[in-house]
This record gives C-alpha cells, structure tokens and sequence, in this order.
C-alpha cells in the first residue's frame, strides 16, 4: 500500500541519520508523496535483445546484463512512453534490424546493431526518442519516419556507441527529426534540456523538492549564494531570483552551457555557471587574494555517493549560514552530515519527498545551520 511505503521510507531517513550519522534533536516534516502515484517517470531506458529468433526490447531482469524483460505495460511510465517503445520496436522488426550482442566471450566479435532507447518525455508535450546503436545504418531515415507517424514523437535522435560497454552512452545525438532540447517549466524558470541531459525523473514531485529546498535555503536578496553539482542551472536560476548572486559549479561542460543559455532564456543575469570539480573550483575561491564574502546559503545536490571529503570540507569553508544538501541516499547524507557536524554545522530540519513511488529510493532535503567557523 503506499501510505505503507511512506511510511517505510520516512523511518528510513530517520533511522540512516540517527544510526549512521549519529544525528538526533531534529525535526523532520512529514514526507512529500504523490496523489497518484504511477506513471510518473520522464524518462525511460530500454534494451534491445533477441530471443527465440524475435527481437525484443523491455527492462533488464534483474541481476542480469543479457536477459531482457518485454513488458506490456511499464506503470512507472506513462502510457506515451510505453506506446513509443511498442512503436520503436514495432518499426524495428518490420525493417528486420538486428539486436547488438557483444559476444559471451572477450575474444568474439559483436554483432547486430540495436543497443538502447531512451525515452523523453515533458509536460510541455516534447517526447523526444534517443536510440543507441553500434553504428549509422541506412535505414534510419525510413524508421524515424514510421515510429514518429505511429506514437507522435517530436523528436528522434541516433546515437552511435562502438565499444562494449552496456550503456546509453556514445557519439550523438545525431538528429533525425527534430531538435536537441527537451522544453519544460520548473519552480517558474523555462528550460531548455539537452536530450543528454540530467532532470529529475519526476516532475510533479520535483516541484514540491525544488520548493523545499528554495524555502530552506532561505536567500537573501543582500547576500550571495552558492549552487554546487548545479546541472542545467533548474535550481540556480530561481534561487537567483531570491538572492544577490548566485555561484554555481557543474563538472560536465555541456551542462553548463545549457545553464548558460537558460538564464538568459530567464533574462536572469546574477548568475555565474563555472565548469569543473568542486573541489578544485573551491580551493581557488577560498585562497583568492581577496576572498569573497561568506554567502548566505550553500546549496548542493551531489550524485548518490555523495560529497567528497575534501569538496565537503571547502564547501563548509565558504563560511555560509545555512547548508541545503538535496540527497537520493539517506545513507550518503548521513555519512556527510556527520563530516558537516564536525565542520561546525547543526542539522536542523528533514525533508523527505517520495521522487520514486513504488521503489525503495527516497529523496531528502536537509537544513544544515552554521554554529561556529572552523579554525
């Protein structure tokens, strides 16, 4: 049942930062979930496989990189999204296109061509169909134009990936119809999603994350902010409207330039995005000749490991009053809100926020407060 779920992931949080971090006396909101909470998801990965001589193209089965899984119906997904993937491999077969099979064995060559299919969607309308494939094939032109005709989609894209590895990763996209953005509408700024591009796979739930971390951080208009592990500036920017200058650091150089160009899409111009590690980006702020004044709020929405030690400890160093840690592993915030403590920092209060119902992932916002500088 999913009040049970909520129920289940909010004791998650609270047991992950008393028993890992040894964090108590905070207070924690009751957790964020959805009226509805199914077919939720904005993105989609898909594999190709063949079996029984028919290809096939459905979820990996879990714990296992070969054998693929061709469901009817994803409820995590929309019923869009689950009509592109039926058109994507209705279209496939008719053209009689192959699956890539990589070989049992390192010394056999692969063959076939069909890897992945990555499927966009917005609520801005944009369904936008990424496939992974082991090379350019001449078909491309003619399966475009039958899966857009059959489920609608706005764009298509080819995207080559030559070597072994099991990812939707490679040289692309390369565009068949279309164009390479994603639009969509978050926390009151438009975006412009580069189809490569990290956004959280729920939108309706990353509304309500995003306003709870906007209202933790708190900014002020006088003073200036820091955005780490911003992506495409979806949090910088509205922060940016709250405060007197905003800082953001992203390490991949394509996602700045797309934060680049979406605050000027805002006309929003106190903003910086710098491209690069955090901890190196901060080591050169903090040993500046002139320091820059301690900011207001740091903000940080690191990857599911969490933040470095040494990104953390620079971070803290910034001398802000309040840390807002955005997190997708209670355990990792906990980990860090212990380092955070001892930095001189006390946790305050606890947002969870259920991003992914029927799963046992959960999201977190936490409020961090400055008591005392490190010396």
């Amino acid at each position: 049942a999913y009040a049970t779920q909520l129920e289940f992931k909010q004791r998650q949080v609270i047991e992950s930062l008393e028993h890992i971090g040894d964090l108590r006396d905070f207070e924690i909101e009751p957790i964020a979930g959805m009226d509805e909470p199914w077919r939720y998801r904005n993105k989609m990965e898909f594999s190709f496989a063949e079996s029984g001589g028919r290809l096939v193209l459905g979820l990996h089965r879990r714990g296992s990189w070969r054998e693929i899984v061709e469901t009817d119906d994803c409820r995590l997904a929309s019923t869009r999204v689950n009509g592109a993937r039926h058109a994507v491999a209705e279209a496939c077969r008719t053209l009689g296109l192959r699956a890539y099979d990589r070989g049992a064995r390192r010394d056999e060559e692969p063959g076939g061509l069909l890897r992945h299919l990555v499927v966009r969607e917005t609520t801005r309308g944009d369904l936008a169909l990424g496939l992974f494939v082991a090379g350019r094939f001449p078909e491309e032109d003619e399966l475009a134009a039958r899966v857009v005709a059959s489920c609608g989609a706005t764009a298509f894209a080819v995207t080559v990936n030559a070597s072994r590895a099991d990812a939707a990763v490679g040289d692309g996209p390369h565009m068949l119809v279309g164009e390479p953005v994603l639009t969509e509408r978050l926390a009151g700024v438009e975006l412009a999603v580069p189809l490569a591009a990290f956004l959280q796979t729920n939108t309706t739930m990353c509304e309500a994350l995003y306003a709870t971390a906007l209202r933790f951080a708190a900014a002020d208009p006088e003073r200036e902010a820091y955005d780490l592990y911003c992506g495409i500036g979806s949090l910088s920017l509205p922060l940016a409207r709250a405060a007197a200058h905003v800082h953001a650091i992203e390490i991949q150089e394509d996602a700045a330039v797309a934060a680049r160009e979406n605050a000027r899409r805002n006309a929003i111009a106190n903003v910086d995005f710098s491209a690069g590690d955090v901890r190196r980006l901060l080591k050169e702020v903090l040993e500046a000749p002139a320091p820059p004044p301690a900011p207001g709020v740091v903000l940080a929405d690191p990857p599911r490991a969490g933040m470095a030690r040494k990104a953390l400890q620079r971070a803290a160093a910034l001398g802000a009053d309040r840390f807002v840690y955005v997190s997708c592993n209670p355990a990792t915030l906990a980990g860090n809100g212990a380092e955070l403590r001892e930095l001189g920092y006390r946790l305050v209060t606890v947002a969870p926020v259920d991003m992914f119902p029927q799963t046992h992932h959960v999201e977190t916002v936490a409020l961090f407060v400055r008591e005392s500088r490190r010396s």
